[in-house]
């Protein structure tokens, strides 16, 4: 069974998009505070989160990590890397033994994006694909 992990703040929610055209349990990492919506702000202020890795606060999941074999990871690109709330999720949550999927939904900028998720999955996981949505259409697997 797949778990799903997602986090989408955008208008048009590209990556809650990607992320329900996989078939599993849903989990959306949501911020405890609202977000900010002015798009110039937004792209100011998660992009510095993003950049200088401080620490971010979202509401709990609840996820038993016993009832999945694979776990899906969606989340859009910020300044180029693996945005603030996914990398703060993955470092709160540990899970082992899993295949995994990484999907990145950007408009561009990715070229690095899978090597910042470097140190947060731990190596007993299997990566088994890595895929870029561009403007949501799918360009890029490994």
């Amino acid at each position: 069974m797949k778990a799903i992990i997602y986090h989408s703040l955008s208008k048009h929610k590209r990556s809650e998009q990607i992320a329900k055209s996989f078939e599993g349990d849903h989990f959306k990492i949501e911020p405890v505070k609202p977000p900010v919506r002015f798009y110039p702000f937004q792209l100011m202020l998660y992009g510095f989160l993003t950049v200088s890795g401080r620490s971010v606060d979202y509401k709990p999941l609840d996820i038993d990590w016993s009832k999945y074999d694979e776990v899906v990871l969606v989340s859009p690109v910020w300044a180029g890397r693996v945005n603030a709330y996914m990398r703060q999720f993955l470092r709160d949550n540990e899970f082992h033994d899993k295949k995994v999927t990484i999907v990145a939904s950007c408009d561009g900028g990715y070229k690095k994006y899978f090597d910042s998720y470097k140190g947060l999955i731990d190596g007993c996981n299997e990566i088994v694909d890595k895929q870029v949505y561009v403007k949501g259409e799918l360009v890029q697997t490994k």
